[in-house]
């Protein structure tokens, strides 16, 4: 197993689960900006929404690196692999189809 196909499962995984639950992350980015911009009146508008898109992404990246050595250990590492890009390939695919279908809706 070298470093650098483990690093791109780790990070196919974790952008799968981030695809997958959007709305989870895209919520988490909303309150803890506003939470911070609530802390720091002062600061400028983007900087709660940097550090919410930031904590949003721990989740991803924990749970990819579960998923991916979970199924490394269990199926095997080529199997992790590939499952990992057939996932966030789909997730990114639905995604697109999401967000076009609620633009062209009235």
């Amino acid at each position: 197993m070298s470093v650098p196909l483990t690093l791109a499962g780790v990070l196919l995984w974790s952008l799968a689960l981030y695809l997958s639950f959007w709305e989870l992350s895209d919520r988490t980015i909303t309150q803890v900006a506003s939470w911070l911009g609530r802390v720091s009146a002062t600061t400028s508008l983007a900087l709660p929404q940097a550090l919410g898109s930031l904590v949003s992404l721990l989740p991803a990246l924990v749970g990819g690196l579960g998923l991916f050595f979970l199924l490394a250990n269990t199926l095997s590492f080529s199997w992790a692999l590939t499952l990992g890009f057939m996932v966030a390939t789909g997730a990114g695919i639905y995604q697109l189809g999401r967000s076009t279908g609620k633009t062209r809706k009235p």
